[in-house]
């Protein structure tokens, strides 16, 4: 089954074409992990595919629901109810953690499921404290961000975006912010959910991470999908020259 689906997708600054027709499918359990220079359109790509910018032109669909699609040459987005019903599939985790600092911890993770999910507040609780388990912040809960490394900030970042049960989760270079050892376990955290057959989209400059643990990688330059593969035969094999280029600065 196809969890997104991404098509002709067109996206401009003024007079800046970020986007070039991009086609993006991933099915339920696959990693991919899109990588590139600075620049080249990866974020802007995620910031569409999660209703954070609005294309130009072409489709989205998010577990099998259309976000926006284009017909005789206008662009359509669904209403507010399926709109709704689409934001509750995917989870993002941003580079910069945004997390509420004046919410502790445990109101981070658990403040959508009450208020948007309408879950009572022991399902939500409860929830909370399975996830930090599994991030290893049992002990952080009642914490706030500004006490918190940035490694483990990301961490409730990444259990926020489980806690709604998402079909898949996109990630914006979620390590650029940390340092090498902080970058370890948030990586970790992020192979685990791999193991688990969890469905994600990983923007990223960490090669090493990309070939091991994504099963496809993109190539992204220039708004468009230069080159893309089996993870591992990307990285070690790359058939483009743009991609050689990009991939031996690594």
């Amino acid at each position: 089954m196809n969890i997104l689906e991404m098509h002709d997708i067109h996206k401009s600054f003024n007079d800046l074409d970020v986007l070039k027709g991009i086609d993006l499918t991933v099915t339920q359990g696959e990693v991919v992990a899109v990588i590139g220079p600075s620049g080249g359109g990866k974020s802007t790509l995620l910031r569409c595919a999660t209703t954070l910018e609005r294309i130009d032109s072409g489709k989205i669909a998010i577990g099998g629901d259309v976000l926006c699609d284009t017909k005789e040459g206008k662009l359509h987005y669904c209403d507010k109810k399926m709109l709704s019903e689409i934001r509750s599939k995917f989870g993002l985790v941003f580079q910069n953690f945004n997390l509420f600092p004046h919410f502790s911890v445990r109101r981070n993770i658990t403040e959508a499921l009450v208020h948007v999910h309408k879950k009572s507040k022991a399902e939500a609780d409860a929830v909370c404290d399975s996830l930090l388990a599994k991030m290893d912040l049992t002990a952080k809960a009642e914490e706030y961000p500004c006490n918190l490394s940035g490694g483990q900030q990301q961490r409730v970042s990444i259990a926020r975006a489980l806690a709604t049960n998402p079909e898949i989760i996109f990630f914006d270079e979620p390590t650029s912010a940390l340092d090498p050892e902080l970058t370890k376990g948030v990586l970790n955290v992020i192979k685990d959910l791999a193991a688990e057959k969890m469905t994600m989209v990983i923007v990223t400059h960490e090669m090493s991470f990309a070939r091991d643990v994504a099963d496809r990688i993109v190539f992204m330059d220039g708004g468009v999908i230069v080159e893309e593969g089996p993870a591992y035969e990307l990285v070690t094999n790359p058939k483009e020259e743009r991609t050689k280029k990009f991939l031996a600065g690594y």
